[in-house]
């Protein structure tokens, strides 16, 4: 959550000529209802739902490039399915940062809507607890900075390896 997932594969994918994807975008798309409106109305499990059957459809390409939400590797055995299917990054930032950048953020998160900044804090350090070991089981881990133009060459770099 909040590591440039959607900017950076958006660029590297567009660099590189492949499909991009990012997952919430795919369940906006096909539901009709923002992220926001789903989880308000549908609650989270039906959230995840959505995710795990969207990260599955990508199946049929080849080649692609896909952002998936901070929560997806946590459920259904989403980490498992994509490490069987691909090739899975795990973008890792100084925590203080990644803090320090979703506090700005927490009126469009879900999850860190209506918190205040203590709250959420405590909330953003608990989600990357708790997600932590699903992103360490990721094929690749890039160390990020937070330099974006150096961040795009980091993870450019680590696709054209792969592909």
């Amino acid at each position: 959550m909040g590591t440039g997932k959607s900017t950076l594969g958006q660029h590297v994918a567009d660099k590189l000529l492949v499909p991009f994807f990012d997952t919430d975008l795919v369940i906006e798309s096909q539901t009709g209802m923002s992220i926001a409106g789903i989880f308000a109305t549908l609650g989270e499990k039906e959230f995840r739902e959505l995710e795990a059957d969207v990260i599955r459809q990508t199946n049929i390409y080849e080649k692609a490039l896909i952002a998936t939400g901070g929560g997806l590797p946590s459920h259904f055995e989403n980490m498992e399915w994509m490490n069987d299917h691909g090739i899975t990054m795990h973008l890792s930032w100084p925590m203080e940062i990644l803090i320090s950048n979703l506090l700005l953020q927490t009126s469009t998160r879900p999850l860190l809507q209506n918190l205040n900044t203590h709250e959420a804090e405590i909330k953003i350090k608990m989600m990357l607890e708790e997600r932590m070991p699903y992103y360490e089981m990721a094929a690749i881990t890039i160390e990020m900075n937070g330099d974006l133009e150096k961040d795009k060459v980091l993870v450019e770099k680590a696709c054209k390896y792969i592909w």
